[in-house]
């Protein structure tokens, strides 16, 4: 970690799913109920497993292990009307994490999400953020999602920072994964996964408040601190 110590923090990108908004089980339930519906075999829906991969490669795997009729598009479509409903009915902020938002005030803040547009944009006003970044990126506005970088580093252009002067606040390995490959300081928090899966990060924090005061204490120092 030798230079990435020697990095001052001068933005952070957050995902949004699991770090900000409590969405992880609501996306478990919807994948719940396109099983009941289309009547398909459990033991080939790894559900604990597709956390924080993209709905996009999902529905792909769906369609071919269950020989389903639909296109990946419109079982797509589907599972994502049902989250959208889940959402307004169930969603909660994870706890803290929108008050600690406040704590960044003074640096640039972004998002780096593998939810679509619509959907980013009901979860934040549900949640009351609508408005608190100063760049929102979505599946929407790259070619391809994570783990793939594209997210973080156009996060990061759109913010005007440097990535290696970015903060990423991640909860899954594979948001964990593409917040290292562009080149981010990664900030893991345990919400969704255990530590030993979030091990590729550069710090691990029980919680996204934990993780945000990591950042404020070190922008009063002048320095990463790894």
């Amino acid at each position: 970690m030798g230079l990435v110590s020697k990095k001052e923090i001068r933005a952070v990108i957050f995902d949004l799913d699991g770090v900000l908004a409590d969405s992880e089980g609501l996306h478990i339930l919807a994948w719940e109920e396109i099983a009941r519906e289309y009547r398909l075999r459990e033991e080939l829906m790894p559900l604990q497993e597709w956390v924080g991969c993209p709905d996009t490669e999902i529905v792909r795997d769906v369609v071919r292990d269950h020989g389903l009729s639909v296109s990946p598009e419109e079982l797509l479509e589907h599972k994502r009307r049902i989250f959208r409903r889940l959402i307004a009915e169930q969603l909660k902020p994870v706890p803290g994490s929108i008050e600690a938002l406040a704590d960044l005030d003074s640096i640039p803040v972004g998002l780096a999400t593998s939810s679509s547009r619509s959907e980013t944009e009901l979860m934040l006003r549900i949640l009351g953020a609508a408005g608190r970044f100063r760049a929102v990126v979505t599946s929407d506005d790259v070619r391809h999602s994570k783990p793939a970088p594209d997210s973080y580093l156009l996060a990061a252009q759109r913010l005007g920072i440097a990535a290696d002067h970015c903060a990423a606040i991640e909860d899954t390995s594979t948001g964990v994964q593409a917040a290292r490959r562009a080149g981010l300081i990664v900030l893991a928090v345990t919400n969704s996964m255990p530590a030993e899966k979030l091990a590729a990060a550069h710090e691990i924090f029980a919680s996204t408040v934990e993780a945000v005061r990591w950042v404020r204490s070190r922008l009063h120092r002048g320095d990463a601190g790894l």
